[in-house]
């Protein structure tokens, strides 16, 4: 997963009010596929995933 693909999918998780504390797997990857990115291959995919959208929650 690239730090695009992470953004991206942090991106669709904040427009529908998801946070990192309340993310899970599942919409983890049900947002990548709609943001078009790569799903995450492992926990490190996801921790960054979760570290975007944790920056992207405190740009708002």
């Amino acid at each position: 997963m690239t730090a695009l693909d992470a953004y991206e999918t942090a991106r669709v998780l904040a427009d529908h009010g998801l946070d990192s504390d309340a993310v899970t797997h599942a919409d983890i990857n049900k947002a990548a596929d709609r943001a078009g990115a790569q799903r995450p291959a492992g926990s490190d995919d996801r921790h960054t995933v979760r570290l975007a959208l944790d920056a992207i929650g405190d740009v708002r």
